[in-house]
């Protein structure tokens, strides 16, 4: 299983669109990073989201709708009624089966199991608690957590909930964030020590 590449879990539901952009946008396609993109979908539509990054960003952009092995390089976006774990290099799908609700939790808990100091969890726009469990998870894996600053983010409150809770590492908005990963990638806590520069 190759582990020699940081795997980012992005997480965000109502609001996430527009923080998804501006991240996009900015963040450097060339980084060695795969990305996981899980946010809460409707079951009634297929989501747009894939096509749309194809427009912010360079990386390579899949939506995962099997077992896929992971790639730096590439985002991969969970597809509806979908829930995503990571397992020896591989990202596992599954019905929700209801629950669509815990699907960055469920992401993020794995992602800590399987990548340590190597997993990065951002949070973006949206509400309620899904990703807070997850988050925590990721730090004490000895990861990182990054939440979008929610004065940026038009749903604030589930950014809130994970710096009341959480401590995260870094707190911007989500171009800014994606700023600080082109600057800071390798030295990113893995060897114990935390990277807060601004």
């Amino acid at each position: 299983m190759e582990k020699d590449f940081f795997v980012l879990g992005i997480g965000a539901s109502l609001g996430g669109l527009q923080s998804l952009s501006e991240f996009f946008e900015t963040l450097d396609a060339t980084l060695p990073f795969a990305i996981v993109l899980v946010t809460h979908l409707q079951a009634d539509s297929r989501s747009k989201l894939d096509d749309i990054l194809h427009n912010k960003t360079n990386m390579q952009v899949h939506r995962i709708d099997q077992d896929t092995p992971i790639r730096k390089g590439v985002v991969y976006v969970l597809v509806e009624e979908l829930l995503v774990t990571i397992e020896n290099g591989i990202l596992c799908v599954r019905p929700a089966e209801g629950k669509t609700g815990q699907a960055i939790d469920i992401f993020f808990e794995s992602l800590a199991d399987n990548y340590k100091e190597r997993a990065i969890g951002i949070i973006l726009s949206g509400t309620g608690k899904d990703g807070l469990a997850g988050s925590q998870k990721i730090g004490e894996a000895g990861g990182q957590i990054l939440v979008q600053e929610p004065f940026s983010a038009l749903y604030q409150s589930l950014p809130r909930l994970i710096i009341k809770d959480d401590h995260p590492d870094k707190v911007l908005p989500a171009a800014r964030l994606a700023s600080w990963l082109n600057k800071n990638y390798s030295v990113i806590k893995v060897n114990g020590d935390n990277q807060n520069q601004g």
